[in-house]
């Protein structure tokens, strides 16, 4: 998939938050594999630099700059420094999450911490993204906003209460900004992954039973890789190909859930 990408994005240069691991590395790796330079937004720096000497091992351009999205200063100062490093922005992709999402819990046992600090990253950082960002996408002239969310947004999911609520926010807001930004030639738009990240994978090792039950569900018989499946329709979404298309929640899941 990356060498059919090759140099969809040349020129370009996009943030990634949440891109020092998971489903958020492989985007970037891809975003870089099509010829964008990528600023890596990870809350820690080393798992940040990781990804950043993945991608140049492979001759790509990166930078990561440790942040903690959560924080309005933060989100600043990675628009600023991509601004500064590579004098302008074009796509922004907000994939990061709390290490709790999606964790089974009961409604009645939520703590206040905890949906604090799932609101946090899952929704204050795409509100302090967009305000940041909007400036210089809008001056790019094809400026491509993209948020990871779920089929939850719809479908909801026992136990999950939280992450179901903001994720169904997050589809709110792709819609929203979507038609606020049209005019100024900015695309927006959302991914609803199922992808085999390692948490995902080393799950599965515990529990293989568990593995068989829920691939049978997805007609494609398989989990996405983070970087081909879900990080070749990020690309997608981003390139002049799919230019017209905005105020989407495309499902990157094998056909998972055709019925939403």
């Amino acid at each position: 998939m990356d060498g059919a990408m090759n140099g969809l994005l040349q020129g370009r240069t996009a943030l990634v938050t949440g891109a020092g691991g998971g489903i958020g590395r492989g985007l970037a790796q891809a975003l870089a594999a099509a010829g964008a330079n990528v600023l890596i937004a990870a809350r820690r720096q080393s798992t940040g630099n990781e990804t950043q000497a993945l991608i140049e091992a492979e001759g790509g351009v990166a930078l990561c700059l440790q942040a903690d999205v959560a924080r309005r200063a933060d989100v600043d100062a990675a628009v600023a420094a991509a601004m500064r490093r590579y004098g302008g922005l074009d796509i922004v992709i907000h994939n990061a999450s709390s290490g709790q999402s999606g964790a089974p819990t009961k409604c009645e046992e939520i703590t206040d911490a905890q949906w604090d600090e799932q609101h946090a990253i899952a929704l204050d950082a795409a509100y302090y993204l967009a305000q940041a960002a909007f400036a210089p996408l809008r001056a790019s002239s094809r400026g491509r906003f993209v948020i990871l969310t779920s089929a939850q947004a719809l479908h909801g999911g026992a136990m999950n209460p939280i992450y179901a609520a903001l994720k169904s926010a997050q589809r709110g807001m792709v819609k929203a900004l979507a038609r606020e930004w049209g005019p100024h030639g900015i695309t927006v738009n959302g991914i609803a992954p199922a992808a085999a990240t390692e948490a995902t994978q080393a799950h599965f090792e515990r529990h293989p039973q568990l593995r068989e039950q829920i691939l049978a569900t997805i007609p494609l018989r398989r989990l996405g890789d983070m970087r081909v499946d879900i990080g070749g329709a990020v690309v997608a979404l981003c390139s002049d190909e799919m230019r017209f298309v905005t105020g989407q929640v495309l499902p990157v899941d094998g056909g998972a859930y055709t019925a939403l």
